[in-house]
């Protein structure tokens, strides 16, 4: 920018930036249920360019409900499995 200001990255972009440069493993949540596993190639303002095994997948960023990873030392929780689990439980 002209006035000095630093041009500020949005938490979305950060947070895929640092998974796509580092390569980490990650698990993509889709609306429609379905659960993929991979590692984010590239992105953009409406897509993310996944790679799973030997494919390359276009997902639509409006077809994405979650993006998770597991930190080195912390175990990740998946939080679908925990909220259907107590979704299940309350039913009779």
């Amino acid at each position: 920018m002209s006035d000095g200001k630093p041009v500020l990255q949005n938490i979305q972009d950060a947070f895929l930036n640092t998974l796509r440069r580092e390569k980490t493993t990650v698990t993509v949540y889709l609306l429609n249920g379905a659960k993929l596993i991979g590692k984010i190639k590239s992105f953009d303002k409406f897509s993310v360019l996944f790679e799973s095994g030997s494919q390359e997948q276009l997902i639509f960023k409006h077809a994405i409900s979650t993006i998770s990873h597991s930190r080195e030392g912390r175990g990740a929780v998946d939080t679908h499995q925990s909220a259907r689990e107590t979704t299940d439980s309350r039913q009779p």
